[in-house]
């Protein structure tokens, strides 16, 4: 859902960086997630906008083409915090992850990644992500169908999830749909 991040001109964006909380579910464009999502089901492909992290909004020369298929997930910190978008969801899931392990990996990924201090990583993260997660996502775990608990490795080594680590997440949910009468593949 980082994809989604309101278009802004150039002058917008700047005064935006400084007053935006992108940690906040009404930085997203709601409406075009809800269009794309629409789309989708459907059987419409989409064109997913980029975000651009460095710019702080869309890349407007790049775009994911994304076709529609059986199971459709949506995946990111505001899925479940948009109503506008949940009731076209089948199975909402929650990842909870304490703290701790979500400040480190984003310090890794961050560093690495995005080339930021660790110290302006803890301001942000003090200031707005902490806050905003207990404000937003945190209350959307009550209302999801099935809360996996990700008491996973710290973040050492790749940054990004192994199959091992997928497949372990992935496990209640295909158990979940299993029982559903579904048979994901």
């Amino acid at each position: 859902m980082s994809h989604y991040g309101e278009n802004l001109s150039g002058s917008e964006r700047d005064e935006a960086v400084a007053k935006i909380n992108f940690d906040s579910p009404e930085s997203k464009d709601a409406d075009l997630i809800y269009a794309h999502l629409h789309q989708l089901l459907s059987g419409q492909p989409v064109q997913q906008p980029i975000y651009d992290y460095e710019r702080h909004d869309r890349n407007p020369d790049q775009s994911h083409h994304l076709e529609p298929a059986g199971i459709i997930i949506v995946e990111g910190i505001h899925a479940l915090s948009l109503p506008e978008i949940r009731p076209l969801f089948d199975l909402s899931v929650y990842l909870h992850t304490p703290d701790d392990l979500r400040l480190a990996r984003r310090i890794r990924r961050d560093v690495i990644e995005r080339g930021r201090s660790v110290d302006g990583i803890l301001h942000q993260y003090l200031e707005s992500v902490r806050p905003s997660h207990y404000k937003y996502t945190h209350p959307a775990m009550f209302d999801a169908e099935l809360v996996i608990v990700d008491e996973g490795l710290p973040a050492r080594g790749h940054i990004r999830s192994d199959t091992s680590t997928i497949k372990r997440l992935m496990a209640p949910i295909i158990e979940h749909l299993t029982k559903q009468g579904l048979r994901p593949d």
